[in-house]
């Protein structure tokens, strides 16, 4: 600090006032310069403000916390934008200019909306004409205005002369034929501001003018007394017009310019072997077609001596340095003072501290004309970790792994904090949901703070989400699932009151009222469908709110079917549905007008207050919207646009601003700070980590318009995101003070093929291994030692977390929980019941079993295990919500529709009238398809449940009442009590029937009942109707029955206590193979064999069918079908099922 304060004193008696460059490589020192010259020379004023323009709001939040945490205040400062700051100057000096720029991008944008139409007719527009034919909504139009006012914007600050020939009514010699259209549109945008009363400065033409009129004047202007000085600090590059305008204000106004600069050098003049090479070859080119050398050899010496002035150096530098490059050579041609005693020099102690000061000192390492030894190479140490580099299979591992090294890193340097790290994210958007969950999703001792900066307004916030969404109402379908998502969202829930049971029951009801897709009547016409009422949300609403003032016995009401759920307290859920839907189907309305920029903001506003309810911490996003719609309105008064507007073009609008990077950073509040890579360049950070440097996402391209005329004639310090994209990797490699930690997709997650990370990458390793070698190897061919440095600096990640080798060596997972299944890898799980009960507490004093709940064990033991015993309930996956009218019907609405069909013909007879009024019904339920195709689907079932119905018809006369069950069952736990009722009992006896096949399950807890029946003293049969068959048991004694039931009830007990190895449809697939075609039991091995054949494929399945084994609960107990289990299963079925084959007798 003692060398600039001698430099500073010298430089004051040299020239009071001047425009000043400090180069260094470091931003800490630049930090303390501005702060010694702020000491050194405080303003004459102390209650005026020091102005320092700044490239973003993080650097002005760095600088001000560094410099406060160092002096203990930094107050009284402004920060300012470059192009902000210049254009308040200029309203300063020059008289006339406004404080609004009138040709900025967004205001130039809606003045061609309303001056392109007029100028179609032109004959050199005839391009744009032809494209904007067939423009409905205008859409186009907005879409080709705002492309011509990005260019239009660059013109203004990198080619002014465009700008000012086209006002001047003059040509340039870089416009085309083709695009003689853009100094027209200009002139016409220029008159039309003209004519508004607006003011004609823009940049293009005010530069010159306050050049001009600083250079004139001797003295400093008294209109910029309030100005002394100010700081230009840590901006990579400036545009050429802004670097002259600051150069000319340096005449009467100290401006110093902190310069972040990797080198000490001057080496404005390297180029890259790229460009050296291309350069060669099109001077190759050139001399070939201009001069009669025939030798190679002579043409070779020519092209040497051409290029004897161009240098490489360093290599990196000269490949990704193009935009510093460019900066320090604008600079250069400013003549101005410039100070380059702020670089310090890199210790030599880590390849990355090697690779900055090769920078830094303009060296290149190694020798490149050697090939074949690694004498020249610089030696690094094995345990050198300064420089990483991870190879992943998707970005979800990348974050997982960098979640690891971010915890050694913590671990092995207890001085480090969350805060030293930054991760900076090719596209924050894609990993913000994946950095929430992997670091969100941890034990609190393995908690890391962290912030996600930078991510999209829209893509941070559900409700942005959701209001976005809901603009695409007038083209939505409006399906059951897309507005059940909109209502899913918290702020919505609010507004209408539900709460978590009454959405889930909502939902319900929607499904089971046949909510298809529609608001009402006339959604379909939008899809140039006829007008439909069924399956709409205004069709299920209706049949909602009738079945809470009647039920459905009572029939149609104007053709609405009730539904008779909505009934008591739960009613107002539909009320709620109502209100939603109402408000709906007005906005619907309202969206689909054109309309003028005020009406928009009544209407979009409306909308966001009628469906949103904000919480504290949700009011920022309310204020956003409404922010941006105000500030829209101030656009469309300045570009005197007053037309109407398309939703289409509202909808673009919105999209496009609220999609924008919402910069929001907390740099220093001790977490890890996950970002874009343009805020944080050139900030130090101990750590720095790059996330997504894959090839084609980084550095990125961009194609221009194919009418933008600075495409083909580009100049230094045009904008490139290209070269922008590499200048920030090597800024990266430059701010990271002890490691760089680079991470990338390299392998496909499907069959583990390689892939190309970014290019980037690949100059870094090829750099590091030409100069650089591990120690010891030195001696070994220059191939070898590089392949051995390679190794060191990649690491090949595996592709899951739970995988051996992410706990085997010496980067081992921190991820504790995910040890026990890499441990097991390649072993056996251990069996879910490896003794005979579990410690459970079992109640031994229970003398009474519901009927009921015996039968209930009987469908699935294992399941009645989990869920009575354990307490334990796997969720079947819920079904998908129906987004379209059923035009047929699957099997399961089949069976529902004959199910149906056969209880109303019972009860009500198969008379033409009686199936005419079924039909109504199941029309106006919204379950049948449309039209004639609902009567196609009902006759083609009807036959089926008719000829069932005939054959049920005998045997359901003469009806009974139900008969109790109270059976007294002597059982290892003593006598129990079986209760229950058995109903549907006739003069012919007990008659049970479903509209399907007999499953086995329909015939074992028919056979229970049988028994019930039987042990109660009713010597009755019991018939099971199916569609095509029957199953009838015939009456047995009161002993025998009570004998069948102990068992029934003892292993019941067991299946409490432990899994119970009882599976229906294996053990009855291994129990008819058994009985060979007269019905006779068979036992030999050639049997068993084939029994066991046939269980195993019932367990297992087959290529079109389902095995039972894939069922969760048995999946979760017996997860492959073991010879064990098959002989436990064979046993079991033979005590359960073989009493069912005798006393069953079959009916065709």
């Amino acid at each position: 600090m003692k060398q600039f304060r001698h430099n500073l004193s010298t430089i004051g008696r040299e020239s009071c006032i001047v425009f000043t460059v400090y180069h260094s490589n470091k931003l800490e020192v630049l930090k303390n310069l501005l702060v010694a010259l702020v000491q050194e020379k405080p303003l004459s004023n102390p209650l005026q403000k020091e102005l320092i323009l700044v490239q973003s709001s993080v650097m002005a939040e760095w600088l001000k916390f560094s410099i406060a945490k160092e002096q203990s205040i930094f107050a009284n400062i402004e920060f300012s934008l470059p192009t902000t700051f210049i254009w308040q100057v200029f309203t300063q000096l020059l008289s006339d200019v406004p404080h609004k720029n009138f040709f900025n991008k967004e205001t130039i944008m809606w003045k061609l909306m309303r001056i392109l139409p007029d100028q179609l007719n032109d004959p050199d527009f005839a391009e744009l004409k032809h494209y904007l034919e067939d423009d409905d909504g205008k859409r186009k139009s907005y879409q080709l205005a705002r492309k011509i006012a990005d260019i239009y914007d660059q013109y203004l600050m990198y080619r002014p002369e465009w700008i000012k020939a086209w006002e001047n009514a003059s040509s340039v010699p870089e416009l085309t034929e083709e695009n003689l259209w853009q100094p027209k549109l200009w002139q016409a945008l220029y008159n039309y501001t003209l004519q508004q009363g607006q003011s004609a400065f823009h940049h293009a033409n005010l530069y010159d003018k306050f050049i001009d009129v600083l250079i004139s004047r001797s003295r400093k202007p008294t209109k910029l007394t309030s100005i002394e000085r100010v700081f230009v600090f840590g901006i990579s590059t400036l545009p050429p017009r802004c670097l002259h305008t600051l150069k000319a204000l340096g005449k009467h106004i100290n401006v110093h310019y902190m310069l972040t600069n990797a080198c000490r050098y001057y080496w404005g003049d390297i180029r890259d072997n790229r460009y050296l090479a291309h350069q060669a070859v099109t001077l190759k080119n050139r001399i070939s077609r201009t001069s009669k050398i025939e030798d190679t050899t002579q043409c070779s010496l020519t092209l040497t001596t051409k290029n004897d002035d161009a240098e490489v150096g360093n290599s990196l530098l000269a490949s990704m340095g193009k935009l510093g490059r460019d900066n320090l050579l604008l600079i250069s041609e400013l003549q101005c003072q410039e100070v380059d005693q702020g670089f310090v020099d890199v210790p030599r102690n880590s390849l990355l501290h090697h690779i900055q000061a090769d920078i830094l000192n303009l060296d290149e390492p190694g020798d490149v004309h050697e090939t074949t030894s690694s004498k020249n190479k610089h030696e690094i140490s094995l345990d050198d970790h300064s420089l990483m580099i991870e190879v992943c299979h998707s970005p979800m591992r990348e974050v997982e792994v960098l979640y690891d090294h971010i915890l050694e890193i913590l671990e092995n340097n207890p001085t480090l904090t969350p805060k030293d790290i930054v991760v900076m994210v090719t596209n924050i958007n894609a990993y913000s949901s994946i950095i929430q969950a992997v670091f969100g999703n941890v034990p609190e001792e393995r908690f890391v703070p962290f912030y996600i900066s930078d991510c999209k307004a829209n893509n941070d916030s559900p409700i942005l989400t959701t209001f976005l969404r809901l603009l695409n109402l007038p083209e939505s379908r409006c399906s059951a699932a897309e507005l059940l998502e909109v209502l899913a969202v918290p702020a919505v829930l609010r507004k209408f009151g539900f709460n978590n049971y009454q959405f889930k029951k909502a939902t319900f009801w929607i499904k089971e009222v046949g909510i298809r897709w529609g608001l009402n009547d006339t959604t379909a016409a939008h899809f140039s469908l006829p007008d439909q009422h069924q399956n709409t949300w205004l069709f299920g609403l209706n049949r909602m709110l009738l079945g809470y003032a009647m039920p459905s016995q009572s029939g149609l009401f104007n053709n609405v079917l009730a539904y008779d759920e909505v009934q008591g307290l739960e009613a107002n859920i539909a009320g709620k549905l109502s209100e939603f839907l109402n408000i709906l189907i007005v906005a619907q309305s309202s969206l689909k007008k054109d309309q003028i920029g005020e009406e928009w903001v009544c209407t979009l506003t409306s909308l966001f207050n009628d469906i949103f309810e904000l919480d504290v911490e949700e009011e920022i996003t309310g204020k956003l919207i409404k922010d941006l719609l105000d500030s829209w309105l101030i656009q469309l008064m300045d570009a005197g646009f007053s037309d109407t507007i398309s939703l289409s073009i509202m909808r673009d609008y919105l999209k496009e601003k609220l999609g924008v990077d919402c910069v929001s950073h907390n740099l220093l509040t001790g977490q890890v700070n996950f970002c874009n890579w343009i805020p944080m360049r050139s900030i130090p950070f101990n750590v720095v980590c790059l996330l997504g440097m894959n090839d084609g996402d980084y550095p990125r391209t961009t194609t221009p318009v194919g009418f933008d005329l600075m495409a083909g004639h580009a100049r230094m310090g045009d904008p490139s995101r290209r070269d922008n994209d590499r200048y920030l990797f090597l800024e990266a490699l430059q701010s990271a003070q002890q490691c760089l930690y680079i991470s990338y997709v390299g392998r496909s997650v499907l069959d583990n093929s390689p892939k190309v990370a970014s290019v980037l990458i690949t100059e870094l390793l090829d750099y590091c291994r030409q100069g650089y070698c591990i120690n010891g190897d030195k001696r070994l061919p220059e191939a070898e030692s590089g392949e051995n440095l390679f190794i060191h600096l990649v690491h090949h990640n595996p592709l899951v977390p739970f995988s051996y080798n992410a706990f085997n060596g010496e980067r081992a997972s921190y991820a504790n929980e995910w040890l026990p299944a890499a441990k097991r890898e390649g072993q056996h799980a251990e069996p879910f019941c490896n003794h005979e009960g579990l410690n459970v507490d079992i109640d031994l004093s229970i003398n009474a079993v519901k009927l009921t709940e015996l039968q209930h064990f009987w469908r699935l033991p294992v399941q009645y295990f989990f869920n009575h015993r354990l307490k334990v309930f796997f969720d079947e996956p819920e079904g998908v919500m129906e987004d379209v009218e059923p035009f047929t019907l699957d099997n399961l609405h089949r069976y529902q529709l004959r199910d149906a069909l056969l209880v109303h013909v019972i009860a009500n007879g198969s008379n033409s009238d009686s199936l005419a009024a079924f039909y109504q019904r199941q029309q106006a339920s919204g379950t049948l398809p449309l039209n004639f195709f609902g009567k196609i689907a009902l006759e083609s079932e009807q036959e089926t449940t008719l000829t069932q119905f005939n054959t049920l018809k005998p045997f359901l006369t003469d009806h009974h009442q139900a008969l109790e069950v109270n059976i007294s069952i002597p059982t290892s736990r003593g006598t129990v009590k079986l209760q229950g009722w058995l109903d549907e009992r006739y003069r012919a006896g007990r008659v049970l029937y479903r509209s399907g096949k007999v499953r086995e399950i329909d015939k074992l807890a028919t056979w229970i009942d049988h028994l019930c029946q039987c042990a109660s003293g009713e010597q009755i049969e019991t018939y099971f109707f199916g569609v095509d068959d029957a199953v009838i048991f015939t009456p047995m004694c009161t002993d025998e029955a009570i004998s069948h039931l102990k068992f029934y009830l003892e292993s019941y007990f067991n299946g409490t206590e432990s899994p119970y190895p009882y599976l229906p449809i294996t053990a009855m697939a291994g129990l008819q193979a058994c009985i060979n075609k007269e019905g006779q039991w068979q036992n030999d091995d050639a049997t068993k064999k084939k029994a066991k054949s046939k269980m195993r494929c019932a367990y297992e399945g087959g290529h079109l069918t389902k095995g039972e084994g894939e069922n969760i609960y048995i999946a979760r107990v017996w997860p492959e079908a073991s010879e064990t289990l098959l002989n436990k299963i064979f046993s079991i079925g033979t005590q359960v099922l073989l009493p069912l084959l005798h006393g069953e007798k079959k009916k065709n």
